[in-house]
């Protein structure tokens, strides 16, 4: 029985093995901050325009502040909209969980409003792109999530 089971899962550890290797042999370097945005912001995937949002307002969106150990770059719709791409680099490991935690609420509430008064919108914020790579975190909510996700995945594998 065991070497029935080993034979089964021995391949299957390996597969699994190789594929992990061979995932993060493609990633990419991290592009900087302002280089990612503009390949988003650039790309079909938004329906809105998408204007830069101060440090100050982008924290309070996401309830942080700008001492919490985290550098917030954000790009958002003119309202009319859910879609929005913002970026997070933290400090560590901790700052990285509250922020992960932010954007969760965020988007919870985020579904909340919109199902009110713009329920076309709430499928955008259901396929909401979460990306953490190291200490950055990225978010983006857009018209096109699957779109989205290819430019991301590069630098941001799934």
């Amino acid at each position: 029985m065991k070497r029935i089971l080993s034979v089964l899962v021995l391949p299957l550890l390996v597969g699994l093995l190789l594929t992990a290797c061979a995932g993060s042999a493609e990633k990419k370097p991290l592009p900087a901050a302002e280089d990612l945005a503009k390949t988003m912001l650039e790309s079909s995937v938004f329906d809105d325009e998408l204007e830069a949002a101060d440090a100050d307002i982008a924290a309070y969106l996401y309830g942080l502040t700008e001492t919490d150990g985290v550098e917030m770059l954000s790009w958002l719709s003119t309202g009319a909209t859910a879609e929005e791409f913002s970026l997070f680099v933290c400090a560590d490991d901790a700052v990285l969980k509250t922020v992960r935690e932010s954007v969760d609420a965020r988007l919870d509430f985020q579904k909340r409003t919109f199902a009110d008064y713009a329920p076309d919108e709430v499928p955008k914020l259901e396929g909401a792109v979460v990306r953490v790579r190291d200490k950055v975190l990225v978010v983006c909510v857009a018209a096109d999530p699957e779109k989205a996700a290819k430019l991301l995945d590069p630098y941001f594998p799934a």
